[in-house]
């Protein structure tokens, strides 16, 4: 194994008690594949009309309630998540609730599972869903809300603000003219407040940075307007930026007056940050895809084509797909090698401005123009996938035992290997240690799905030269989630570890919850169905309409053929 320093400074969530763990994953199974797991196809029946439950409840499976590998599992989950509305109503900036993210981490997992449900029962009671619910995620795009982004711009696709972007104060002068730009590159912005007062010297002023999401402040004292001061606010923050006091807060100031301006008094005062919106190519990605997978699903099929409603919807779902992808053409990069990826652009209200994006995210693009290229044929996207597909392949690493494991930033962009502030490569992070972390599990989905879909479309890119992903590299995925993702407990429950080179806490619930999108490995080791059907039967989760995804994943695994 190629070993990497990770270092892994992620938000953790709440932990269940797991016990002492060991990874005896392929002893607890004794490799039981799909065959032997009894599974019974549940009957095509129509709409299901279940009591809707508060969103909040937990699913109870495996007590004699439920069997994760149902049709009734899925249905349930997806009418106790308001009564079966899921998130469509809901708008994916802060607007709807006061958090991004819900369209894209919420609604759009759900219209997945939509899909897989039907591709695995062939009941198009879950087509009507998805017609019902996409139709709702349409009307909420920006250009048909009437809102823009950061750069005044109203597009195709669907901002997020807060808790995502960087947060940004404008600081006045005496005389109300713009002097300073106060900017944190820590997450939930909103909540971040910057306090000008006088400083303990005349002439000076004292900024203090309190962001309450985190509990943490930052404080630069004797501060001045003039740039040729060594106590010049801008370069002074600058400075200290690798060693804020008393706590991190990312602080940054930008110099809004024109060069040549006369000296400003600052006013004094409290100044609330707020987080730009802007429009992220994960998200947009992760909300194409089912709308261009219902149009495959559709158009594949010719008594599905027959159906007005369906091939109406079907083209409008692909165009909309097609213009939200469109959105970020411009953040397109491909290297002399051929390998594909996508940045966001300089100047965009994330701390990673003008940098490669993480790798799930950027792959988060590609499964939607996977889809598009094997809907239309268009060579753009076939080009971009395969592009795509040569940057992730070549930071797989296989381990002794035959595992893949990778990093979460491309090894090849700036992240991984870190800046110093004489040469920043982001305005807001002006220093960055590299970020060598192993991709985690439930991100990691995305990047083995997207390798998982590129190999079963292997016909799609005919003629453009030898396949990216083969059986072999299917196996080497297998081996991930069998070496490094499963776990046993010594008191016997199934778990998982966070990331996939296996580190990392087990015992967390949303990466249990994820891990259930690994499921499709499943011809190539039925073991991984075993663990997590048995992790799911013997767990209470809470519901969301990623919850209903795993299960429509484990659904799809244990119906489809070897």
């Amino acid at each position: 194994m190629n070993s990497r320093s990770r270092r892994t400074s992620h938000h953790t969530p709440e932990k269940r008690p797991a016990g002492t763990t060991r990874r005896t994953f392929l002893g607890r199974v004794l490799g039981v594949g799909t065959a032997a797991l009894g599974v019974t196809v549940a009957p095509a029946v129509g709409a299901v009309s279940l009591p809707g439950t508060r969103p909040e409840a937990a699913w109870a499976a495996g007590r004699g309630e439920s069997d994760s590998v149902t049709r009734e599992a899925f249905d349930h989950l997806d009418q106790s998540f308001n009564d079966g509305h899921g998130w469509k109503d809901e708008t994916n900036d802060k607007d709807s609730s006061g958090l991004s993210g819900k369209l894209a981490w919420g609604e759009a997992y759900l219209l997945q599972g939509y899909a897989l449900m039907y591709q695995t029962y062939g009941d198009t009671y879950y087509l009507d869903k998805m017609v019902d619910h996409i139709d709702h995620v349409l009307a909420n795009r920006d250009s048909e809300r009437g809102v823009r982004d950061y750069r005044d711009a109203s597009q195709p696709a669907w901002r997020a603000n807060h808790h995502y972007t960087v947060g940004t104060a404008v600081v006045p002068d005496t005389q109300g003219r713009p002097v300073l730009q106060v900017r944190t590159a820590l997450a939930y912005a909103d909540e971040a407040v910057a306090t000008v007062s006088p400083g303990s010297r005349d002439g000076t002023f004292r900024l203090e940075v309190r962001h309450h999401f985190y509990g943490r402040t930052t404080r630069y004292d004797n501060l001045v307007l003039d740039p040729a001061s060594d106590d010049y606010a801008v370069n002074r923050v600058l400075r200290g930026f690798r060693t804020e006091s008393p706590d991190r807060v990312q602080v940054t100031l930008k110099d809004l007056r024109q060069r040549g301006s006369a000296q400003n008094n600052v006013a004094m005062g409290d100044y609330q940050m707020i987080s730009p919106p802007y429009v992220f190519g994960v998200h947009t990605g992760q909300i194409a895809l089912p709308l261009v997978m219902f149009a495959r699903i559709v158009r594949s099929d010719p008594n599905l084509r027959a159906k007005s409603l369906y091939r109406k919807r079907a083209d409008t779902y692909l165009t909309a797909a097609e213009e939200a992808v469109a959105v970020h053409d411009p953040e397109w990069r491909e290297t002399e090698r051929g390998e594909g990826y996508y940045v966001a652009l300089p100047g965009a209200p994330v701390w990673w401005a003008g940098i490669d994006l993480p790798i799930n995210q950027f792959l988060a693009l590609g499964r939607a123009t996977l889809q598009l290229a094997a809907v239309t044929g268009d060579a753009r996207y076939v080009d971009r996938t395969r592009a795509m597909a040569r940057t992730f392949h070549g930071d797989l690493t296989i381990t002794e035992g035959g595992a893949y494991v990778w990093p979460y930033w491309w090894s090849k962009g700036r992240v991984y290997s870190g800046w110093d502030i004489d040469d920043p490569a982001s305005e807001y992070r002006p220093w960055l240690p590299g970020n060598q972390s192993a991709e985690d599990v439930s991100h990691g989905q995305i990047d083995m799905n997207f390798a998982l879909e590129m190999f079963r479309d292997i016909p799609v890119f005919a003629g453009t030269g030898k396949p990216v992903f083969t059986g072999a590299d299917m196996e080497r995925f297998a081996a991930t989630f069998t070496q490094n993702v499963a776990v046993v407990t010594d008191d016997g429950s199934l778990t998982v570890n966070r990331f996939i080179d296996g580190r990392g806490p087990t015992g967390l619930e949303a990466y249990e919850r994820q891990a259930g999108a690994w499921a499709d490995l499943t011809p190539w080791d039925g073991s991984i169905l075993t663990h997590l059907r048995d992790m799911f039967n013997s767990h209470e989760y809470a519901v969301f309409p990623s919850t209903a995804y795993d299960v429509a994943r484990i659904n799809h695994a244990a119906q489809s053929p070897a």
